[in-house]
């Protein structure tokens, strides 16, 4: 069997490749992320194979969506191709070598001899289910963002604006209510607000709030607006409009992509989602960006990679946890996590018993939260690995 390493990088990518012996066939060569490059790629790995009469296996690092074209042309093509978690090469190459040295070239021969040292390499094979669901979640995450930026900047306008409605409203969500943004569609401004015909604004209340409020929520709006400091600018009440618009547009791009998750999920069929406090949602998250739980021998090197870890000082006699996360590896994972373990200390009675003795000892809810983070990936490790559903009376938590 003939093993190659791939470094992988945005222009170009190194590979390397030995035997089962370990001897060197390929010390470094180097392809351009391109057609051409694919197919010289492909030819050498034919040449090889017509000199050597051996097969081939591939392996890359899993450094994002540098490697996603590489890895489907490898295995389109019929070559056995596995992804490496980052870590685990970095880990490798520590166990064999002590010199601290890290070049694209040396990093394409540690992967071609980590693969040649793996036995069951099976655990690494990427499912493309988890990849696709990767590409689904990452989208979400950032439609929501751009969602969240464009709700900022609205608030920022209605400042300027219109600064004595959002106080009027009692919460900060209620600007972002719907028949508030139909009143500022049609009136962008304090001052267009308080020229308003009543019965307009009343209707206009009337229907996109269901009925909840009418005539008297308009007069209310109709004071509000003839009392305001807010500006009269022809385009930052443009800018309005535009930022509604575009806030309406993101929040239907990102119903329709969380769909797209839910029948991933369903094609997925994992028990994730039946821990109390996780849906599929979060279970998406969680999922796409583990990939496979084959990559991690223990619930510890989840949490590492999720850099989910409390972060511990000690010196002398401080003795201290702040309950702040390392914040090492996938960002995504560990908000997933954290916002799954805060919702599981709510709905499953074992979390929460155990959320609160550890409130009761005197930690601040920081530390709480992570050491509930740390039980709650036990659990994902477990269920996971065996592939069974979450049962409260049979949940062991340590």
């Amino acid at each position: 069997m003939l093993y190659v390493g791939i470094d992988v990088a945005k222009y170009k990518h190194d590979f390397a490749v030995i035997d089962s012996e370990g001897e060197v066939f390929i010390r470094h060569l180097k392809i351009n992320n391109n057609r051409e490059g694919f197919t010289r790629l492909q030819m050498t790995f034919e040449n090889l194979r017509a000199s050597t009469h051996q097969e081939i296996q591939v392996a890359l690092e899993d450094t994002g969506h540098y490697a996603f074209n590489l890895l489907k042309f490898l295995r389109t093509n019929g070559y056995p191709t596995f992804s490496y978690n980052p870590y685990l090469i970095k880990e490798f190459a520590k166990t064999n070598s002590l010199r601290k040295t890290k070049t694209d070239k040396k990093d394409a021969m540690t992967i071609a001899r980590k693969l040649r040292e793996d036995i069951d390499k099976k655990l690494f094979e990427a499912d493309t289910n988890m990849i696709e669901l990767k590409y689904a979640t990452r989208n979400v995450s950032r439609l929501k963002k751009d969602c969240v930026k464009q709700k900022t900047n609205y608030v920022r306008l209605l400042d300027i604006l219109f600064p004595e409605l959002a106080p009027a409203l009692g919460t900060k969500s209620a600007v972002h209510n719907r028949y508030i943004y139909e009143i500022l569609k049609c009136f962008p401004s304090a001052t267009k607000l308080g020229k308003a015909h009543i019965t307009k604004l009343t209707n206009l209340i009337s229907t996109y709030s269901r009925g909840k409020y009418g005539k008297e929520k308009a007069r209310e709006l109709k004071r509000l607006a003839a009392d305001s400091i807010g500006q009269d600018s022809p385009m930052l009440e443009f800018e309005l409009l535009q930022t509604i618009d575009l806030i309406a547009h993101l929040t239907t791009l990102k119903e329709t992509a969380d769909k797209e998750v839910e029948k991933l999920m369903q094609t997925v069929d994992s028990p994730i989602t039946t821990i109390p406090g996780i849906g599929t949602k979060l279970g998406a998250v969680i999922l796409a960006e583990i990939r496979s739980i084959d990559n991690f021998k223990s619930p510890a090197q989840l949490l590492a990679f999720s850099g989910s870890e409390p972060s511990i000082s000690t010196s002398g006699e401080n003795q201290t946890e702040s309950g702040k996360m390392v914040k090492r590896g996938s960002s995504q994972l560990r908000w997933a996590l954290h916002e799954s373990a805060r919702l599981c200390s709510i709905w499953s009675p074992s979390m929460r018993d155990y959320y609160d003795k550890k409130r009761a000892e005197g930690k601040h809810y920081n530390i709480v939260l992570s050491h509930v983070t740390k039980k709650l990936v036990r659990i994902i490790f477990q269920l996971l690995k065996s592939g069974t559903p979450y049962q409260e009376d049979k949940m062991i938590i340590n």
